[in-house]
């Protein structure tokens, strides 16, 4: 999942060659490295590297574009002017050897895309307020008093072996039916949600 969440380039694309030009270049990686660990803005780096701001921010912009880095938030410098900061990414970069690096992220990897994700997470949802509902309503809450409590043992013994029956078919429903139910439902909406999905792509 992790992987379909970065950046797929193809070796025909012009981020291709900025890709290699940047993993060969001395003062990118120092760079990237410096912002492994830490948000930085390109000043803040200029500084840490003593590396002039012109060749910072030429080289972020870069890797801006083929997703080395990212904009991790902002502050306020000195003159209250918006600052923004950077870090690596931990997204992954994919390089693949094909014109169309679109359709092949597509073919290669379709159970799991992040749509297929969202609508695994919705089923879930649903099945799981299905349960909860279901066990609810089949729940038994039995009712007692003392009129209704047999003034001899011997006419109590059969009440209380029927009960203890009552009691065990009751059980046994109120927490096989939910189930099956969920899982029926869970089923049923992931299907809808993955029918919906193939439709839209």
């Amino acid at each position: 999942m992790a992987l379909l969440s970065g950046k797929t380039i193809g070796v025909h694309d012009e981020r291709a060659k900025e890709l290699a030009q940047i993993l060969t270049s001395d003062k990118a990686l120092a760079i990237l490295h410096l912002i492994e660990d830490q948000a930085l803005s390109i000043s803040e780096i200029a500084r840490e590297l003593d590396i002039p701001i012109s060749t910072v921010s030429y080289h972020m912009e870069r890797m801006l574009r083929v997703g080395l880095v990212e904009v991790a938030g902002r502050k306020y410098g000195k003159r209250l002017q918006e600052v923004k900061l950077y870090r690596a990414s931990n997204k992954p970069i994919l390089l693949l050897p094909r014109k169309s690096a679109a359709n092949v992220k597509k073919t290669l990897f379709p159970g799991f895309e992040g749509l297929h994700v969202i609508s695994l997470a919705l089923a879930g949802l649903v099945s799981v307020a299905v349960y909860t509902v279901s066990k609810r309503l089949l729940a038994v809450h039995p009712e007692s008093g003392a009129g209704n409590i047999p003034s001899s043992p011997q006419k109590m013994a059969p009440l209380v072996e029927t009960a203890s029956h009552q009691g065990t078919s009751t059980v046994s429903t109120s927490s096989t039916v939910p189930l099956l139910l969920a899982l029926i439902t869970f089923i049923l909406t992931f299907s809808l949600f993955l029918y919906i999905l193939h439709r839209r792509t």
